[in-house]
């Protein structure tokens, strides 16, 4: 427990004084002393110190300037004065009794025989000899700590032994929700009514949040609780809680919980590595099966044991783009881990054996289904649905592919089919689109071919020669069409004057001869335009 003024008044040095002011401030923590010679308190002033005077460094200030000192002395957290009136200053002024009072500072008279070296000389050596105390206790607990870790400890270790240290039962939350809690089962869930930063001290590092609570489970009524994060990598945030039931933390207290963070720290940073590490080897391992890097069927056996797949799955292969809404900046690795963990939860209600890999700004999902393609599609696009309906995802902007229906020796070719879906939704501009393969119809003839260069001569040969001298009438000419034939919408999009837009079509009538009554010439002219567009993105 720290050293109070009320603590100090109960000294021999000091049997005879008297506290005149600042009753309401006897619980201040005492941490030195010293004697006082001037008035520019903010130059020498320490927190907890208290201060031996005779007043006559004060005796000619103002009144506002003694105002103003005795501010500066309560924000600085001067403990006490303690005064001694001699032949130069015979009474304490009423204002400075007032002052005191006002900032709860105690102020205490002591007799002008009382030497100040008895006084100084009794605070001093109580305070080394509780520091020595301190030192002591924070010793024992570090070796205890120190033992512990070499032991490879588990997180209800640590906090058990914890709970051995300090008088107050613990819990330790993950997300919010609670994963350790003390032997007191009813300090279940709380709710937080008021939460104040306390101020760090020599003792405290991490960032603490006093708290008063309420328990559902408990019929008391705004009980205090101390709160601190424990720093981690990743995306789970997990918080200790000192639920102080008993006493107020105390600082023998606090070396224990600083010691108790650092140690729940170093174990959470341990599980995070270890976790990256079989992430990256599983994430290997998925990539093995799907671009069929397996040379014999040992191997891929050994794949899809690891894996928990069969050679019997039917699997369809789902791939989502993401990225964030406005500037459409990608995905954050981290992000993207927190958005598969979340989807897998809503997949998993529909089907019980999935993979997932995260790939720079892709998420790839191996789902084993019975499912045909359509149902298959109609259900994914629920599950993602209902995602991204969460407002803490409402600004995800995604494409998703879904290949057909492959076993595991064809998964290499589904995860073509899945990305070139993405490929074509990305080439139309469009987003947060749900395709299945078998939803490009036509296209899937282009995109098969292993040669981008015979795509070529599936584009009218004047839609080519005006692609070398006029891309912009193309460009104009895609967009029109597009568009229902509008002269209106299709210069809104190009941003051009209605009458540019209708002068470029006339144009392309010209040059092309193209009849826009005839529909298979504009399905033609509608294909070639897109071949052209995708063979650019391509190359």
């Amino acid at each position: 427990m720290p050293l109070t003024v009320r603590d100090i008044l109960d000294f021999e040095s000091l049997y005879e004084s008297e506290l005149i002011a600042g009753m309401k401030g006897l619980q201040k923590e005492v941490t030195g002393i010293m004697v006082m010679e001037a008035p520019d308190i903010e130059a020498w002033g320490n927190f907890g110190q208290v201060c031996l005077t005779s007043f006559f460094a004060l005796e000619n200030l103002s009144l506002t300037e003694t105002k103003d000192f005795f501010i500066k002395a309560n924000s600085i957290g001067i403990a006490a004065f303690i005064v001694k009136l001699d032949r130069l200053v015979k009474q304490i002024p009423a204002h400075f009794i007032e002052e005191c009072n006002v900032n709860q500072i105690p102020l205490i008279k002591i007799q002008k025989d009382t030497p100040y070296e008895a006084i100084i000389l009794s605070v001093m050596e109580t305070l080394i000899n509780k520091n020595k105390v301190l030192l002591d206790r924070y010793y024992m607990i570090s070796n205890q700590f120190t033992n512990m870790a070499l032991r490879e400890p588990r997180l209800k270790d640590i906090l058990a032994l914890l709970e051995e240290l300090i008088p107050n039962p613990v819990s330790l939350l993950k997300n919010n929700s609670i994963i350790y809690r003390s032997i007191n089962l009813e300090l279940g869930d709380f709710h937080v009514s008021k939460s104040t930063k306390l101020a760090k001290n020599r003792y405290i590092n991490f960032e603490y949040q006093r708290q008063v609570v309420t328990h559902t489970d408990l019929s008391t009524q705004h009980l205090s609780q101390l709160s601190v994060e424990i720093p981690s990598l990743g995306t789970d945030v997990y918080r200790l809680i000192i639920h102080e039931l008993n006493q107020e933390t105390t600082e023998e207290d606090f070396m224990a919980i600083e010691n108790t963070v650092s140690s729940l720290q170093m174990e959470l940073l341990k599980k995070y590595a270890l976790k990256q590490q079989n992430l990256s080897h599983l994430n290997e391992i998925i990539n093995d099966l799907i671009y069929a890097r397996y040379q014999t069927e040992e191997e891929l056996a050994e794949i899809l044991h690891f894996l928990n797949l069969s050679k019997k799955d039917n699997i369809h292969l789902v791939i989502i783009d993401l990225s964030v809404e406005g500037d459409r900046k990608k995905v954050k690795r981290e992000d993207s881990e927190s958005i598969v963990n979340t989807l897998s939860n809503y997949i998993s209600i529909r089907w019980s054996k999935f993979v997932s890999l995260v790939k720079k700004d892709k998420i790839i999902f191996l789902i084993c289904n019975s499912d045909d393609d359509q149902g298959f599609s109609e259900k994914i696009s629920v599950a993602i649905n209902s995602f991204t309906s969460l407002s803490y995802y409402s600004q995800l902007v995604f494409n998703i592919g879904i290949s057909n229906k492959s076993n595991v020796t064809g998964l290499h070719l589904a995860n073509k089919q899945a990305n070139n879906i993405l490929k074509i939704l990305k080439l139309t501009g469009q987003k947060n689109k749900i395709m299945s393969y078998k939803d490009l119809g036509i296209f899937q003839l282009f995109l098969e071919t292993n040669n981008i260069d015979e795509l070529i001569k599936f584009v009218p040969e004047k839609i080519l020669e005006i692609q070398k001298t006029k891309p912009e009438l193309n460009k104009t000419l895609r967009v029109f069409l597009d568009h229902n034939q509008n002269f209106k919408t299709t210069a809104e999009e190009l941003f051009i004057h209605p009458k540019t837009a209708k002068y470029r079509i006339e144009r392309l009538i010209k040059l092309a001869n193209i009849n826009f009554e005839n529909p298979e010439e504009l399905l033609q002219i509608n294909i070639g335009l897109r071949l052209l567009e995708f063979i650019d993105k391509t190359l």
